[in-house]
């Protein structure tokens, strides 16, 4: 007899999943989860963080009941957990825990042949990886409802949920995901290129952090330039790609002694730009104010095309960007 049941605790369904974490994220490598704080001191522990060092992917993984309640207790959990990954403190806390972790069970050598690296570089570059390469959140969960969509949707993360049936056969439990192959729910939040912040610093000769306050995050090259990665989509109706840089991350490119700036466009390329050309530029484009007019940020737009060009309007300088530009293969 086949019989669909209840889960005595969400403890049971975890230790289903940790056991079979490989049939949803192939690849990868677990970490039971711990504490994790956002800036303002706010904390969480997730059930686990998984890495898949091949294909430059990380998740926070939360195993949750419906019956327990999307906004009083799942949507509250999971927010705590994506607003502490945006606490550098975190991320490092993130980065120590799985360098100990590797070195404890042997997997430190593979490690390193995955990312390129050298053995004494590891812990350099973990560091890159997980400040680098953006999360995702996986919910495990027994059902799902309007609600539990609506928050995936809502949250500024790409996100996977999938559901865990639990069945008593003949008295026995047994479970069972419709979901192995396709996640019952993919929410992605923001438009992705075909590379992360870890590709292009491995794109322009390797590199390591060089620094990570709030969002903004730099990172020293090889070459010892110091580069600020930005990213935009693709606006097909203007043929551009559109940037902004707001005072405070100009602070940021003075204090860190900023050498470039990297503009990232979508799936198409891109460009190492030097700063010296950055602010030549922002003397003469567009800008957004606060509502008490001070000054928001600066608007940057790239042409589409195998000569881009930086500029803000045709009655303002244009500066080709061909001579710092890579397509992307």
């Amino acid at each position: 007899m086949i019989n669909e049941a209840n889960y005595n605790s969400e403890t049971e369904l975890q230790d289903w999943v940790f056991a079979n974490i490989n049939v949803f994220l192939p690849r990868s490598t677990l970490i039971p989860g711990f504490q994790v704080t956002t800036i303002s001191g706010k904390s969480g522990v997730p059930d686990a963080f998984v890495f898949n060092f091949e294909d430059r992917e990380w998740f926070v993984v939360e195993c949750e009941l419906l019956t327990h309640g999307v906004w009083p207790h799942i949507a509250e959990q999971i927010t705590r957990f994506v607003v502490a990954l945006q606490n550098p403190e975190a991320l490092r806390k993130i980065r120590d825990r799985l360098f100990e972790h590797l070195l404890k069970q042997n997997m430190s050598t593979a490690v390193v042949s995955a990312l390129d690296t050298q053995p004494e570089r590891l812990h350099q570059q973990l560091e890159l990886f997980v400040e680098s390469v953006e999360p995702h959140l996986v919910i495990f969960i027994d059902q799902t409802n309007r609600d539990l969509e609506d928050m995936a949707q809502a949250l500024n993360i790409p996100t996977k949920v999938f559901r865990v049936k639990k069945f008593l056969v003949d008295g026995n439990p047994e479970y069972y995901s419709p979901d192995q192959r396709e996640p019952a729910l993919v929410s992605e939040p923001t438009e992705k290129g075909p590379a992360s912040e870890y590709d292009i610093i491995e794109l322009l000769g390797g590199g390591q952090l060089r620094a990570s306050v709030r969002r903004f995050k730099c990172y020293r090259l090889q070459d010892s330039s110091v580069v600020y990665v930005k990213k935009s989509k693709y606006y097909a109706s203007q043929d551009y790609y559109w940037y902004a840089i707001t005072l405070a991350s100009l602070e940021y490119i003075r204090e860190y002694s900023i050498t470039h700036v990297v503009f990232v466009m979508a799936d198409f390329g891109f460009a190492k730009v030097p700063i010296s050309l950055v602010n030549d530029f922002l003397k003469h484009t567009g800008t957004s104010k606060n509502p008490d007019g001070s000054l928001r940020h600066y608007h940057l737009l790239i042409s589409h095309g195998p000569d881009p060009k930086l500029y803000w309007s045709n009655e303002q300088p244009k500066y080709s960007l061909v001579e710092y530009f890579q397509a992307f293969d």
